[in-house]
């Protein structure tokens, strides 16, 4: 269970802003990556999870799409509000219609619905359940049926990774004993991680055509970049473990001025003044201060260079020789981007490959750890995952803001 609890009373008037409420984009059902949006639910935060009756056990969570994107249509086994409290979205399944702000939508168990924004349409709403768990308060158990599903009979079959991984955590009763369970994990978090923000973006083809969109999207990741180094470096200074010290001294020489690499080769003249983009990177910088070098490993190489191999992959195809759409490279406006695409074609699908091989290091340490430790180590990678897609999440939002 993923939900943040605590025991402490609120005592005294307390606000809680949505930016504090830690947000999911995407849930696995049935071994499938399904976009939600973004998704806030009022019980991750540990005040409003306290504050919260369980008595009746109502829950709350901020939902938002936005640009074309689309919660697909689906079911849940308990009654559900969505209140639209700003913009509008197309309401589907069983009765589509648009939907604008105050409009308010009951739906009952098992009834299909979903929603979906057009390019340039944004949507924020309020879903509220009155029973139960929250839809998607634990995010690896979600209380969803999407359309494909609904029809199956053979609900109570569990197949494929994902679901012996969530057969083996459902609420902390069996606790993940393995590094093979803990790889297993990771995978599955990594799935969740292609659905985020700024893969969808990349999907999209839309930085093939925009050669301003373009620009901010190396600016942000610029931010990410440095702070990359960062974290190495930090690593690098506490390390004292001889054998991992040399292990992180190789894997520095080899990432070491990327950031520059990165700057010089497209041209990043612009300073990205995001203060959640540079708070959430930091976060990286300071777990080399706090964490032992086993979690350590799990951050850097299991979920970061695993990130970077899977993003490195996706953004190859945007920033390719052949990226460019035909005739753009003619246009002054994008000459000075295509000239740069050209010279450094290769830093994305360069990272793709050599992250591959950096997210193995340090599995030997990983080996040696005793069943008890496993948890712990759990625990980090999730977190670490969400991380990383607040890192993302922030990266296609500063683009997007640019329009």
């Amino acid at each position: 269970m993923t939900t943040m609890a605590t025991t402490d009373a609120v005592t005294s008037v307390t606000s809680v802003a949505r930016a504090q409420i830690r947000p999911i984009t995407s849930v696995v059902v049935d071994g499938e990556v399904h976009r939600l949006g973004q998704q806030r639910d009022f019980r991750r935060h540990p005040v409003l999870s306290a504050f919260l009756p369980d008595y009746g056990r109502p829950s709350f969570a901020w939902v938002r799409l936005r640009d074309g994107e689309e919660l697909a249509v689906h079911s849940h086994p308990t009654s559900s509000m969505i209140i639209v409290c700003r913009g509008s979205v197309r309401l589907l399944g069983e009765r589509e219609r648009p939907l604008s702000e105050g409009d308010v939508v009951c739906v009952p168990p098992g009834c299909a619905h979903g929603f979906r924004t057009e390019p340039g349409q944004e949507f924020h709403g309020l879903s509220v359940q009155f029973e139960g768990a929250g839809l998607y308060e634990d995010e690896l158990a979600p209380r969803v049926s999407f359309a494909d599903d609904m029809d199956d009979t053979a609900d109570d079959a569990v197949g494929g990774a994902v679901d012996d991984i969530v057969e083996a955590v459902p609420d902390g009763s069996d606790v993940p004993a393995s590094l093979a369970e803990l790889e297993e994990i990771n995978a599955s978090l990594a799935e969740r991680h292609t659905g985020n923000d700024l893969f969808r973006l990349l999907r999209t083809g839309r930085l093939r055509k925009d050669p301003r969109m373009r620009a901010r999207f190396v600016a942000a990741l610029h931010v990410w970049s440095r702070h990359f180094q960062r974290m190495l470096l930090a690593r690098q200074a506490v390390c004292v473990d001889p054998v991992l010290r040399e292990e992180y001294e190789a894997h520095l020489r080899e990432e070491y001025g990327h950031d520059r690499l990165l700057r010089d080769r497209y041209g990043v003249l612009d300073e990205v003044d995001d203060p959640v983009l540079d708070a959430v990177c930091t976060w990286f910088v300071a777990q080399m201060y706090q964490l032992d070098e086993a979690q350590k490993i799990v951050l850097v190489h299991m979920v970061v260079e695993t990130s970077g191999h899977l993003f490195g992959g996706a953004a190859s195809d945007v920033y390719g020789r052949d990226s460019a759409p035909s005739g753009m490279c003619g246009d002054s406006t994008a000459s000075d981007v295509c000239a740069r695409d050209a010279a450094g074609d290769d830093f994305f699908a360069l990272h793709a490959v050599a992250d591959d091989e950096h997210r193995e290091l340090g599995r030997h340490r990983l080996a040696t750890m005793p069943p008890s430790e496993i948890p712990r180590l759990v625990a980090i990678c999730r977190r670490a995952w969400d991380q990383m897609d607040l890192v993302h999440n922030r990266i296609a939002a500063w683009v997007l803001e640019g329009r």
